[in-house]
């Protein structure tokens, strides 16, 4: 089965596939979303899932030699991802506006990296960290993800994804399921 197929199965497997109009945090609305931690929080699924973004790295971003990844639930799948790989992690964090390595592995500078990601949903960490990892001395290669809601909206920024986003976004002024006056499902997601 594809990668697609399957991690739309999973996702609806293990009840992360929520369908409906969707007001999402950021002032967004959706025709669905997605929820990451069905994947995550189970440990064998998040590892054939695993499986497959690290065989997409190797073949999309064979010269990779590091992963970087963000906190909280990038840490998780990063960490999954690079034992695939056998490959190092450096982990940032944010201090205020400002992106630093976490000291567990301040990595050298020549290393590849790519941004793993689970879900990128506005881009804006994936800018983010597009712009910083070159300023480490570090050659940043792109994106692995799940799931890119943003297409080819991030300018510059290789990224490959797993899937295609399942669901729609929309700007609330021009919702289309507002205009038909179709109901909220779902308020406050931050996917």
């Amino acid at each position: 089965m594809d990668n697609s197929l399957y991690l739309a199965s999973l996702f609806r497997q293990n009840a992360g596939w929520f369908a409906g109009h969707t007001a999402f945090r950021n002032g967004l609305h959706g025709d669905g979303w997605l929820e990451k931690g069905a994947i995550i929080r189970n440990v064998a699924v998040l590892d054939t899932v695993a499986e497959r973004q690290a065989a997409a790295i190797r073949t999309r971003f064979r010269d990779a030699d590091l992963i970087v990844c963000t906190g909280e639930c990038g840490a998780v799948v990063a960490a999954a991802v690079a034992r695939f790989l056998d490959l190092p992690i450096a982990l940032t964090v944010s201090e205020g506006d400002m992106l630093s390595f976490h000291r567990m592995h301040l990595p050298a500078s020549g290393h590849r990296a790519i941004l793993v990601e689970d879900l990128v949903f506005s881009g804006t960490e994936v800018r983010r960290h597009a712009d910083f990892i070159p300023g480490t001395g570090l050659e940043f290669l792109g994106v692995s993800a799940w799931v890119n809601r943003q297409g080819d909206r991030i300018a510059g920024v290789p990224i490959h994804s797993l899937m295609p986003p399942p669901f729609s976004l929309f700007p609330a002024a021009d919702c289309p399921l507002c205009r038909r006056a179709v109901p909220l499902a779902y308020t406050g997601i931050r996917e």
